[in-house]
C-alpha cells in the first residue's frame, strides 16, 4: 500500500499499526520498524517520507513522524522514579537561506526528533537516524551559555545510561490522518531486550483507564497515549521559565480574553499571565499536570495558568470530591505500577494534590483549610464584590518539613493512605467505608393499581449492610421499621429521615393523546407527587387513613398502599405510570448521610417509559451520579420522573426581598457579574430576577445543554429557586466535556437516539400564562407572576419542538437553529403554535426524512 495512491477519504480512514523492530544508540540512535495498515491483512504502508521546505533556514523535517527517546531514572531517598528526555536540544540549523554555516544546537524544554534522516525499504518497513546524538546531550547543555532561568541542572541529568530502562516514543500523524498513533516500546539498550515484567518500569496509569471518561483522549492534535505524554511532560518543563510566586494561596491575578469565532460564533477563553513554574513546582510536569486539573476547585492555590488550562477552574465531574478515588485512574488490574501511590508516597505525587504544603518549612494549608475557606468566602449582597474576612487558615504538616520522601511511609501507610481516600459511600471506586457506616440498597418488586379502586400497591424492600472495622461491608439483609406512631419523622431506629416514593405518570397533551414522556399533569411546576415512608407510618398524617404500610413478609418486602380515596394517587385514566424510591437516610452514630441509588418501576400494566441513556455510561464519568444532594443518585429513571418536557427553570419566580438579601457564594458571585453584563441581572433593581436567564429543565434538553459546554455558541444557564435554602446559578459557559462530544453512545444505548416519536412533548423554556403575558406587554410584569405562570401548561408558553430541542441543545448556532426551523422544527415558539402544527397533518417535524435510522443523514451515523 502506497500512502500517495491513497485517497484523502482512505488516509483520514487508516488506523495505523505501528512495530519497533530494533533501537541501536551508537552514535546518534537509529531506529528500525514497520507501518502497516491495521487491517486483517496487515498490509505495509510506504511512502512516509519528509516535507519540502526549500525556502526555510532550518534542516528539512518529517512530515509524518516524530520519535522521542527518555530514560527512566529510579527514584533516591524514597523519591518516585522519573522519565528524563535525551532531546532537550536544537538541532544543527543553517544560518540563513543563502548562508549555509551550521549553527550548534541549544539546549530547550523536551521535544520530538523529526529532522533526521529517514529511509523507506519499499516494503512497509523503514530505518530512521536521529539528528541528535543522545549521548552527547550533557555535553551540549554544559557548555552552553545559559542565563537565568535557563539553567543547565533544570534538564537534570543527562547522562547517557544503557544498564537503565530506556522508551522509544513514534508518533504518527498528519496529513489528514484521523486516527494518529503513538507507538510505545520500552527498552534496555545495554542488552537490546524489551523490557519485560520482571525489569524496572513505570507504569501508574494506562490509557484504557483515561478514556473511561475522555473516551478517546487526543492532546496537541495527535498524542493520545500516556506513556508518550510522560516521556515530554517531566519536570525539564522548568528549564527556561521563571519561578511564579503565590501569597496567601494566590498566585498573580488573571486577565481573562473572550474571542468569538467569527465562523462558529462559539466562544473560547484565554488566560494571562502564563507560568510553567509555580512556586518551585514545573507544573507541566505530568503527575502535577493531571492531579492538580482533576482537583481542579478543590485546590488550595488559585490562579494557575498553564498554557490556558486554568487549574482552579475546573470542575472533576466524579461525586463527592472523587479525585480522592484513587483507583479510579490507578487500576492496578491494567497499570503494573498503579499502587505507588499508596505503596510510594513522595512529596511530588501527594503536592500534586495537597498544593498548599510549604515541604521546606512544614507551614502552608490542607485542603481543609481550603474547604473551611472557600465556605467562609461569601461577596457581599450589595453586590459590591467586597469579600467576606474570611483568611485561608495554615494548619500546615503534621510532619513538619520534610527535606526527603524517605520517611513518607511512616506515617503514610498504604493501608493508611486508602482510608485518607475514602469517600462516604460504598461505589465501585470506593470499595470500602468508614467502619460502622451502614449502605443500603433500594429495591421495588411491583408497583400496581386497582382499575377499579385506583388504589396503589408498592412491594418494596430496603437492604442494610454495615461497614467492619476495616471498612468492609459485611452481610446484607432487610431492615426492619419502627411501628406506625404519631408524628413520625424517622422510620429506622439509628437514622434521621429517610426515603420516599415519588410518582410520575402522562396524560393527553397539546393535542398529543398519548405521550411517551412524563408531564406530571395537574401538578404544579410538573414536579412529581411523592410520599415518605416516614409519612406512611404516621398516623397523624393527614392521609393517614387512606394509606398504609404493611410487612416485612419473609422475604423483608414491605407493601404501601395509597388509595385512590385519598390525596396521593395517579389521576385517573393517566398513562406510563411509574414509581420511584429515592432520597437517603442519614445515620445518627457515626454521623453520615447514606445516599443510596435509586429505584423506578413502572405500573403493571402500563407502558414503561423509554430507556435511552445507558447508567453505566454515566458512571464512567460520574461514578455514581448525585443529584439534588444526593436525593436522586445514579439512576437516569429517577432524574426523569421530575425532569419532564414541562419544566422550565424557575429563578424569575424569586420575589424581591429575597434576591436583594441574598449573599452569594464566591463562585456565585463570579456569575453574578457576568449575567449583570450580559442579561442586565441586577439584584438591588426592582423585578431583579426577571433579569434572571431562562431556561428548560427537560431532561434531553438540560444535559445536552450542559454536556455541550463552552462548544455552544449560547452556554447552558439557569437560575433555579431552591429558597428559602438556596438560589442554584448553572453557567456553562467555561465547561470543557472530557470526552468526544459527537458521540452520541458516550451516553445513549444505541439505537435509541436517531428517531423522536411524534408522541413526544415540547420542551417549555419558558412558563407564561395570560395574566404574565399581559403584564409583560405593559411592562408591569412581577416575579410573582412569573412564579404563578409554573403552576400551568399555557398558550403563551415558550416551547420547543422534541427533534429540535435534542438537536440545537447542541447545534445552537445561527445556521443550524435555521436548517432546524426550515424543516418543521418550532424553536421557541408559543405552546399554541406547536399545538397547531401537531393537529395539523404533516405540519410537524421533518427531520427524521434524512437524519432517522437508516436515512442519508442518519444521526446514530454521523454521530460516531
Amino acid at each position: 500500500m502506497t500512502l500517495s495512491s491513497l485517497t484523502a477519504e482512505q488516509v483520514a480512514a487508516l488506523t495505523p499499526t505501528v512495530t519497533v523492530g530494533n533501537v541501536a544508540i551508537s552514535s546518534p540512535p537509529t531506529v528500525t520498524f514497520a507501518i502497516s495498515d491495521g487491517a486483517t491483512s496487515n498490509n505495509g504502508i510506504i511512502g512516509f517520507g519528509v516535507s519540502t521546505q526549500a525556502a526555510t533556514a532550518t534542516l528539512p523535517t518529517l512530515s509524518y513522524l516524530r520519535f522521542s527517546l527518555a530514560k527512566l531514572v529510579p527514584g533516591a531517598n524514597g523519591s518516585p522514579s522519573k522519565w528524563v528526555s535525551y532531546i532537550v536540544t536544537t538541532v544543527p540549523t543553517y544560518k540563513s537561506t543563502t548562508d549555509k554555516t551550521i549553527v550548534s544546537p541549544v539546549p530547550r524544554t523536551p521535544t520530538a526528533d523529526r529532522e533526521g534522516a529517514l529511509v523507506d525499504n519499499k516494503n512497509g518497513t523503514y530505518t530512521y537516524t536521529f539528528a541528535r546524538d543522545i549521548t552527547k546531550a550533557k555535553d551540549i547543555v554544559a557548555a552552553a551559555t545559559l542565563t537565568a532561568p535557563s539553567v543547565a541542572a533544570d534538564l537534570g541529568d543527562l547522562t547517557y545510561e544503557p544498564a537503565l530502562t530506556h522508551r522509544l516514543a513514534i508518533q504518527v500523524s498528519g496529513g489528514g490522518i484521523a486516527n494518529p498513533v503513538n507507538a510505545i516500546y520500552d527498552f534496555i539498550p545495554a542488552t537490546g531486550k524489551a523490557v519485560a515484567a520482571t525489569d524496572f518500569q513505570r507504569e501508574v496509569v494506562v490509557k484504557a483507564v483515561c478514556n473511561e471518561c475522555h473516551e478517546k483522549l487526543t492532546l496537541h492534535g495527535s498524542r493520545n497515549e500516556t506513556q508518550y505524554c510522560v516521556v515530554c511532560h517531566t519536570d525539564q518543563l522548568k528549564y527556561g521559565s521563571a519561578n511564579v510566586t503565590s501569597t496567601a494561596g494566590m498566585f498573580p491575578a488573571l486577565t481573562e480574553t473572550a474571542t468569538v469565532n467569527a465562523t462558529t460564533g462559539i466562544t473560547s477563553y484565554s488566560y494571562a499571565p502564563r507560568m510553567s513554574v509555580a512556586d518551585g513546582v514545573p507544573i507541566g510536569d505530568f503527575p502535577v499536570m493531571v492531579h492538580r486539573i482533576h482537583n481542579g476547585g478543590s485546590l488550595v492555590k488559585e490562579n494557575y495558568n498553564l498554557a490556558n488550562v486554568v487549574f482552579d477552574n475546573k470542575g472533576y465531574s466524579m461525586l463527592g470530591n472523587g479525585q480522592r478515588m484513587c483507583i479510579k485512574c490507578h487500576d492496578n488490574t491494567q497499570a503494573a505500577q498503579a499502587d505507588n501511590h499508596v505503596n510510594k508516597p513522595s512529596r511530588l505525587a501527594c503536592g500534586a494534590c495537597h498544593d498548599g504544603i510549604d515541604w521546606a518549612t512544614g507551614k502552608g494549608s490542607t485542603l481543609g483549610d481550603k474547604a473551611a475557606y472557600a465556605a467562609a468566602k461569601t461577596q457581599a449582597a450589595t453586590g459590591t464584590g467586597v469579600a467576606s474576612t474570611a483568611t485561608l487558615a495554615a494548619t500546615g504538616h503534621v510532619g513538619k518539613a520534610q527535606s526527603n520522601d524517605a520517611t513518607c511511609f511512616i506515617c503514610h501507610a498504604a493501608a493508611d493512605i486508602k482510608v485518607y481516600h475514602r469517600t462516604d459511600n460504598i461505589t465501585k471506586h470506593n470499595p470500602t467505608v468508614d467502619p460502622g457506616l451502614v449502605h443500603f440498597t433500594y429495591a421495588i418488586k411491583s408497583a400496581a393499581v386497582n382499575s377499579t379502586s385506583n388504589d396503589l400497591t408498592i412491594v418494596f424492600k430496603i437492604d442494610a449492610a454495615t461497614a467492619d472495622a476495616n471498612g468492609v461491608l459485611g452481610s446484607a439483609a432487610p431492615v426492619t421499621f419502627k411501628a406506625a406512631a404519631a408524628a413520625m419523622t424517622a422510620p429506622l431506629a439509628g437514622f434521621n429521615g429517610g426515603p420516599s416514593f415519588q410518582f410520575s405518570w402522562a396524560e393527553a397533551q397539546d393535542n398529543i393523546a398519548t405521550p411517551i414522556d412524563y408531564n406530571n399533569k395537574g401538578v404544579k411546576q410538573a414536579q412529581v407527587t411523592s410520599m415518605s415512608i416516614a409519612n406512611l407510618l404516621n398516623t397523624t398524617h393527614a392521609n393517614a387513613a387512606n394509606q398504609s404500610l404493611s410487612g416485612p413478609d419473609t422475604s423483608g418486602y414491605y407493601t404501601a398502599t395509597l388509595k385512590g380515596a385519598g390525596t396521593t394517587k395517579f389521576p385517573a385514566g393517566a398513562k406510563l405510570r411509574a414509581v420511584g424510591l429515592q432520597g437517603y437516610f442519614t445515620q445518627v452514630s457515626p454521623a453520615a448521610a447514606r445516599h443510596a441509588v435509586s429505584a423506578v418501576k413502572a405500573v403493571t400494566g402500563d407502558t414503561a417509559r423509554r430507556v435511552v441513556v445507558d447508567n453505566a455510561k454515566c458512571a464512567n464519568c460520574h461514578e455514581w451520579f448525585e443529584g439534588h444532594g444526593g436525593n436522586r443518585v445514579s439512576n437516569i429513571e429517577i432524574c426523569v420522573q421530575c425532569h419532564v418536557p414541562g419544566m422550565p427553570t424557575g429563578g424569575r419566580g424569586i420575589a424581591d426581598a429575597t434576591v436583594k438579601a441574598w449573599t452569594w457564594t464566591a463562585g456565585d458571585y463570579r456569575i453574578v457579574k457576568e449575567w449583570k453584563t450580559l442579561y442586565g441581572f441586577d439584584q438591588s433593581t426592582a423585578n431583579a430576577a426577571l433579569k434572571f436567564p431562562v431556561t428548560t429543565n427537560n431532561f434531553k434538553d438540560m444535559i445536552h445543554g450542559i454536556h455541550a459546554g463552552r462548544d455552544r455558541v449560547t452556554p447552558f444557564v439557569d437560575a433555579r429557586d431552591r429558597t428559602p435554602s438556596a438560589i442554584t446559578l448553572l453557567d456553562f459557559r467555561r465547561m470543557d466535556f472530557p470526552g468526544r462530544l459527537n458521540n452520541c453512545e458516550t451516553c445513549h444505548v444505541a439505537g435509541t437516539y436517531s428517531n423522536v416519536s411524534a408522541s413526544a412533548l415540547a420542551s417549555t423554556y419558558e412558563a407564561i400564562d395570560a395574566a404574565y403575558a399581559a403584564a409583560i406587554a405593559a411592562g408591569t410584569a412581577t416575579p410573582a407572576l412569573a412564579k404563578t405562570a409554573l403552576n400551568t401548561a399555557n398558550n403563551d408558553d415558550t416551547v420547543t419542538s422534541p427533534f429540535a430541542a435534542a438537536c440545537i441543545s447542541c447545534h445552537d448556532s445561527v445556521a443550524a437553529q435555521s436548517h432546524v426551523a426550515n424543516n418543521g422544527g418550532k424553536i421557541m415558539v408559543k405552546r399554541s403554535v406547536f399545538q397547531t402544527a401537531v393537529a395539523t397533518p404533516g405540519g410537524g417535524e421533518s427531520c427524521a426524512t434524512c437524519h432517522g435510522t437508516g436515512k442519508a443523514e442518519d444521526v446514530a451515523v454521523k454521530h460516531k
